[in-house]
């Protein structure tokens, strides 16, 4: 018997998946790396979110910088799953 090992679906490079990608990454950072089938970069966003969420929302004083933390953070995740994907469609250039 021989265990046959499942190739993951074609990475979605079209534009509409490009505008999706983003805005699942400013609603939740990693979301849309997800949702572009790269999951360990998926993972260290959503991780690096949880953590820094903990570390600077732990008190109460500071909920302002952590929401804006949380928006930066959530912005360059967008940009980076953006890139990424732009990267991925374009074709590489003859040196």
């Amino acid at each position: 018997m021989s265990v046959r090992r499942q190739t993951p679906p074609p990475r979605p490079t079209t534009r509409r998946a490009v505008i999706i990608s983003v805005l699942l990454s400013l609603l939740l950072p990693g979301l849309g790396h997800a949702y572009a089938w790269r999951l360990p970069r998926a993972l260290i966003w959503f991780a690096g979110t949880i953590v820094i969420g903990i570390v600077i929302g732990g008190g109460e004083d500071d909920t302002v910088l952590a929401f804006s933390m949380g928006a930066v953070i959530a912005v360059l995740a967008a940009i980076d799953i953006a890139l990424l994907m732009w990267l991925e469609r374009t074709p590489p250039r003859a040196l």
